[in-house]
């Protein structure tokens, strides 16, 4: 009979220890990544090698298109903003991808411009273009160099891009679509627009089974053209053009509005590409100035009486009035001419008041010229008005003097009698 050695107690403990350890690893491996899962981050959408084939110790550019991988929320406006310095200052929102930095790595490729440090935020449905400018290695062949991504709080990314150096073995040809858009320079809220998309094919293969999408993500905003577009194909330099059209709500809100379009087509070893583009749509509201009311004290004006006239002037517009002036013009009359009221908001009104001293009897005309700015510029309008001023009315004092005449002859008729008697 064989007896089986007694396992050691400190050697015992030390495997407890270490399995504990180990566990507790793998736990924290576990912990880090779904931390960061739900982040925004950003993936490689497009690429681009300029020339196609590089000769040895020849410089080229890779372009990268770097596209935010967070879903935009219907009805979330697009929110831009810049300084006077022509920096973007918008607000840091949960939805967008902040690349800390976007570098370019190879043993063999060497890169000469293009470490891209604090790059900035990327929002839901945006797309970024990196571009990086390399020397070709002395040896022929395929090499791949890495674009490394770093994004805040959320997964990197790495992302091979294969470079042909004067090889005989030609990478496969694949499409390239480039969007541009023509967008009206504003849009009042209310009118309908147009907007047209142009695609060019930039690559050298043709691109396949096109399909355009249209989302309209702003509530304000309506497509009144279809929302879906198919093109059976587009060839290396070929281009196609679509005509859109929307309306807008009269109550949208003023700023710049989403549109997304979403690209899908296909390469012809049926590989599937997507991209993303935001159309913005400029929504500027204008002010528009007119006369609510006119009222003076008093309200029947005499000859020689001091007149306060106050014309209430209204913007039934959709945008703020500012810097609103009013100034009366070719009336004949003393006093303030006048008036500032600062800005009137829509469906809101000032008062313009004026301090005059009323002539003569008789009708005077004169203009009311309202200045006034808006997001289109300065404006003035004018409105011709009238100021009736009635003769003085005569008749109380004429009333006094014959009652006073009166009581003096009652007077002198009575202190005749008084003598008569006596």
């Amino acid at each position: 009979m064989i007896q089986e050695p007694e396992t050691a107690p400190g050697r015992s403990m030390g495997r407890r220890t270490i399995g504990w350890i180990s566990g507790m690893f793998i736990v924290l491996l576990a912990l880090i990544p779904a931390a960061a899962a739900g982040a925004p981050t950003v993936i490689v959408s497009n690429y681009t090698v300029t020339p196609a084939v590089l000769m040895p110790g020849d410089e080229g550019t890779i372009t990268v298109v770097l596209t935010s991988t967070a879903s935009m929320a219907p009805g979330s406006p697009l929110d831009l903003r810049v300084d006077t310095g022509g920096v973007n200052t918008s607000p840091i929102t949960p939805d967008n991808a902040y690349i800390e930095n976007v570098l370019l790595r190879s043993r063999e490729i060497e890169v000469l411009s293009g470490s891209f440090q604090d790059v900035g935020e990327i929002g839901p449905g945006q797309s970024l273009p990196i571009t990086f400018q390399v020397r070709a290695p002395g040896e022929e062949g395929i090499y791949f160099p890495e674009v490394w991504v770093s994004v805040r709080d959320a997964t990197g990314v790495r992302y091979p891009i294969p470079v042909n150096v004067g090889s005989a073995y030609a990478l496969a040809k694949k499409p390239s679509l480039r969007v541009e858009r023509t967008v009206p320079a504003s849009v009042d809220p209310g009118d309908s627009f147009g907007v047209t998309l142009t695609l060019y094919n930039d690559g050298e293969a043709s691109a396949n089974d096109i399909s355009v999408g249209i989302n309209a993500s702003s509530d304000s905003i309506a497509s009144t053209s279809p929302e879906s577009y198919y093109i059976p194909v587009l060839r290396p330099g070929e281009e196609a053009a679509l005509n859109l059209s929307f309306g807008t709500d009269p109550g949208a809100p003023l700023g710049l509005l989403p549109v997304v379009a979403t690209v899908d087509y296909r390469s012809a070893d049926l590989a599937v590409f997507r991209q993303v583009e935001t159309i913005g749509i400029p929504i500027v509201g204008r002010a528009d100035m007119s006369v609510a009311s006119i009222r003076t004290e008093p309200a029947r004006i005499t000859a020689g009486d001091p007149v306060g006239l106050t014309i209430r002037i209204e913007n039934t517009g959709t945008a703020d009035a500012t810097s609103v002036r009013a100034t009366i013009g070719g009336l004949s009359l003393s006093g303030t001419k006048e008036a500032f009221l600062g800005t009137i908001e829509p469906g809101n009104d000032g008062p313009a008041v004026f301090n005059l001293q009323a002539g003569e009897e008789g009708d005077y005309p004169y203009t009311l010229a309202i200045q006034y700015t808006d997001d289109y510029g300065a404006h003035t309008t004018e409105q011709a008005l009238n100021l009736v001023v009635a003769g003085s009315d005569r008749a109380p004092a004429l009333i006094i003097a014959v009652v006073a005449i009166v009581v003096v002859i009652a007077a002198a008729l009575y202190w005749y009698r008084r003598r008569k008697e006596e």
